[in-house]
């Protein structure tokens, strides 16, 4: 399959130039290594424009057939060695770039990146809701750009459930728990809707912190000032372990658990409620990104059913955060009352991780701090607070690196000259 192909001409020019190096060689200051790796990253994107070019070719022509695959996803497989869900998502892409021809001509310029172009392919492949995307694929290419690829997907992912959620209901038949033993240990599987998941995460969260602690004190005891993690007695695996027994055993003595924040939208929670009361009406249409999007999720952003939503704060099971069209929180479910007001939770509303690019850490376990600090005349109020772990946050204040968040919901990191931290495609 391979007679008579050949590299681009742009990598053919890049490895003339020495562009493209395999070696470890001398780059000089720290900048040109960033930028070298840059470069590298850029060649990746324009290698996946010119084969979403070619794929749009094969898938025209159809010359998969030849050898008896049935579409592009196939052939990649079988020809190209591709891992299945790369071969779904280039086949996704390949359809989408067909009616989107932006997307190559971004991904030649290295203007989107090749996880986001991929997760693109996935969305339209979605049945029901694939074939909105390219309504809204300017917001979709413009946030690819803007976001780390986490929050890209939870957006991505939220606007699918939202989109699509008379069209899947949750499976109760799908609720399951199973217990294998072997000679000396035992497997637990439980498989149900992610709202009695979100339940279960954060009681053991919450268990998991007083066992930490725990090992904590007890190694400060013994080793002083010398304490660190490497010495602690128990794994981070080994604690979860053990907090998920002692969650066990508070279940069934019918311990408190821990207060649930779920998130949602007015519009979808209350077509749910209209749907659980039987009145009929389609589901509202939203916007993907920015502060009008839908919501339907853990304040973490673990994706959770509408329905599960509205029928489990209802059941007062977990705290319901309602926004309006502008994302601002205006009530909040408890298990005596529906009120409205100030939130204390508002500004974890703002993101679902710590506000530092690529961070990962959940919001939940996240320091609020002043945006513009209380020594410099920031006020003490939800715009301007803003989530950040328990390492960016000292980090930034050590730096002088500014963290605000804009009108479209982006949250921005910029050093004291005004320089942006991982800036735009």
């Amino acid at each position: 399959m391979w007679k008579g192909v050949r590299m681009p001409t742009f990598l053919d020019t890049a490895l003339d130039a020495g562009e493209v190096d395999g070696g470890d060689v001398d780059v000089g200051s720290d900048q040109a290594l960033a930028d070298l790796a840059r470069d590298h990253e850029l060649l990746r994107r324009r290698a996946e424009g010119l084969l979403l070019q070619s794929l749009i070719r094969i898938d025209r022509r159809g010359l998969y057939r030849a050898n008896g695959y049935t579409d592009v996803a196939a052939w990649g497989r079988g020809e190209l060695r591709w891992e299945p869900v790369e071969a779904r998502s280039r086949r996704g892409l390949t359809k989408l770039a067909q009616q989107v021809p932006e997307i190559v001509d971004r991904l030649l310029a290295g203007r989107l990146g090749v996880a986001q172009a991929h997760l693109l392919g996935r969305l339209f492949s979605a049945p029901r809701v694939g074939r909105h995307v390219p309504e809204f694929i300017d917001s979709f290419l413009h946030f690819a750009a803007e976001m780390s690829y986490h929050h890209f997907e939870h957006y991505c992912r939220s606007w699918r459930l939202l989109m699509d959620q008379d069209g899947t209901l949750p499976n109760r038949a799908g609720r399951h728990a199973s217990l294998a033993f072997t000679d000396t240990e035992y497997r637990l599987t439980i498989v149900g809707p992610a709202i009695d998941g979100a339940a279960w995460q954060a009681e053991l969260q919450r268990l998991e912190r007083i066992e930490f602690e725990h090992d904590w004190q007890v190694t400060k005891q013994q080793h002083g000032e010398a304490v660190c993690h490497d010495l602690l007695p128990r794994t981070n695996a080994q604690r979860r372990y053990d907090a998920l027994q002692q969650l066990v055993a508070g279940s069934s003595t019918g311990g408190a658990s821990t207060v649930v924040n779920i998130v949602a939208d007015l519009p979808t929670w209350l077509h749910q409620l209209d749907r659980i009361s039987g009145i009929p009406g389609a589901a509202p249409q939203f916007e993907p990104f920015g502060p009008a999007r839908g919501r339907s999720h853990t304040i973490d952003g673990t994706q959770v059913h509408p329905r599960d939503v509205v029928l489990a704060s209802l059941a007062h099971h977990v705290r319901c955060i309602v926004t309006d069209g502008t994302g601002r929180p205006v009530a909040m479910t408890s298990k005596q009352r529906l009120f409205t007001g100030p939130l204390a939770d508002a500004i974890r509303l703002t993101s679902i991780t710590c506000t530092h690019p690529g961070c990962l850490a959940p919001v939940s376990t996240a320091q609020l701090d002043h945006l513009v600090p209380h020594s410099r005349g920031g006020p003490t109020s939800a715009v301007n607070g803003g989530p950040a772990c328990d390492l960016h946050n000292p980090w930034r204040y050590a730096t002088g690196v500014r963290t605000r968040l804009r009108d479209d919901g982006v949250w921005i990191s910029e050093h004291p000259d005004g320089t942006r931290i991982a800036p735009p495609d």
